[in-house]
């Protein structure tokens, strides 16, 4: 018998004590011995090919793998990945919380019971990030709506919403009509890659015969506009134009290779728009009316509202408006847009808020409480203003 066993079961001598002849043990004593069988029986029910999961989970410590840990809980490996949702090949780490799934259970309730854990996790990381927050907040600052913000992604900014980390940084996707084009724009630092210009300037030409560099600050805008939005394909309407006496303005960037009219898949122009927005020395157009977001290079930082739709005057938004734009919507050619989107088709092939304010958000909501969609034959109207404001 275990020496540690025999003396908590009161039985056998005690260090420096004399022999002394054994007696039946007494009730106490009974009743110690039979708490040490019970503690004794539960270790071996633990033991190593027998064990039971805590609350069915499992945490990962250094050193162990996938096998041993479905060994360990006599289950599959294939079992233990289709509960947790890992793939083959995807490593785990000390710290991970697995879900252990029970003989007979349906691979389903065990995927549930993962996805809560996760899900549990994620608000237990968010609300520790708000605490960190508030406690690094001066005295007598108080909360703030940004706080709930990280606390609920679901009253995140849209510009932030529609963020996603790129697969790989400074790789854009363009798209321009029938024409498609794959190319590092960025190093993984965040620099021009010069070599990438022809091929840039090559799809943003004006005809097959009518092409001019195209700027290299602008490339570095489009590429990382590309990266803020997760690598999304950029869908061009238009690059580099030629001067014509026709156009709104004498002065655009479009002419000099300095000036993209583009839209952003999957990601509403209000979204695209205020991203662009941030850009330093850089001229912003937003279209409610048409399809794109006009994006520019300059010495100072403008934006611009024109209400106007295709081959229609421009309406700005404000007398600065008129100043400050690039160019008018009637400028971009019809055809060029139905290039992009199909001349069969709708010309607004995603929902576009009415916001115009330049603030996040991306939903306004009219008076009967639904959302206006562009595209579908309600144009946007153009604020109304005193006739001292005109």
């Amino acid at each position: 018998m275990h020496p540690e066993f025999s003396r908590f079961c009161g039985i056998g001598p005690r260090a420096g004590a004399a022999m002394e002849p054994t007696s039946s043990p007494s009730r106490p004593s009974r009743l110690r011995c039979a708490l040490a069988a019970l503690a004794a029986a539960f270790l071996l029910s633990a033991a190593p090919g027998t064990a039971v999961a805590e609350d069915g989970q499992h945490t990962v410590y250094a050193g162990q793998t996938l096998g041993k840990i479905a060994k360990r809980y006599r289950i599959t490996v294939d079992a233990l990945r289709e509960a947790n949702g890992l793939k083959r090949g995807q490593r785990i780490h000390p710290g991970l919380v697995l879900v252990i799934p029970e003989r007979g259970e349906p691979a389903a309730r065990a995927k549930g019971r993962a996805a809560a854990l996760r899900d549990e996790r994620e608000r237990s990381r968010g609300a520790s990030a708000k605490e960190r927050d508030a406690g690094a907040r001066p005295p007598g600052k108080g909360s703030t709506k940004r706080d709930a913000a990280k606390a609920d992604p679901r009253s995140m900014p849209p510009n932030k919403r529609y963020a996603q980390r790129p697969k790989r940084r400074g790789w854009v996707r363009l798209v321009r009509g029938a024409e498609r084009l794959d190319v590092q724009l960025l190093t993984p630092k965040g620099r021009l890659v010069p070599k990438a210009l022809p091929k840039l300037s090559r799809l943003m030409r004006a005809s097959p015969t009518a092409s001019i560099p195209i700027d290299p600050r602008l490339a570095t805008l489009i590429g990382m506009v590309s990266d803020h939005f997760g690598g999304r394909p950029l869908r061009v309407v238009s690059g580099y134009r030629p001067y014509s006496p026709t156009q709104y303005t004498p002065h655009s960037n479009h002419n000099h290779g300095r000036a993209v009219d583009f839209m952003v898949e999957g990601v509403p122009n209000t979204v695209v728009r205020d991203f662009c927005r941030g850009f330093r020395n850089a001229g912003v157009g937003y279209y409610p009316n048409s399809t794109f977001v006009h994006l520019d290079v300059r010495s100072d930082k403008v934006y611009w509202v024109d209400y106007s739709g295709p081959g229609e005057p421009p309406r700005y938004a404000g007398a600065k408006g008129s100043v400050a734009a690039d160019e008018a919507a009637r400028d971009v050619p019809v055809s060029a847009e139905e290039e992009v989107y199909g001349s069969g088709e709708p010309r607004a092939t995603q929902p576009q808020p009415m916001n115009t304010t330049g603030t996040n958000s991306d939903t306004a909501r009219s008076g009967s409480g639904k959302e206006k969609v562009l595209g579908s034959g309600s144009p946007t109207p153009a604020p109304e203003t005193s006739p001292g404001k005109r």
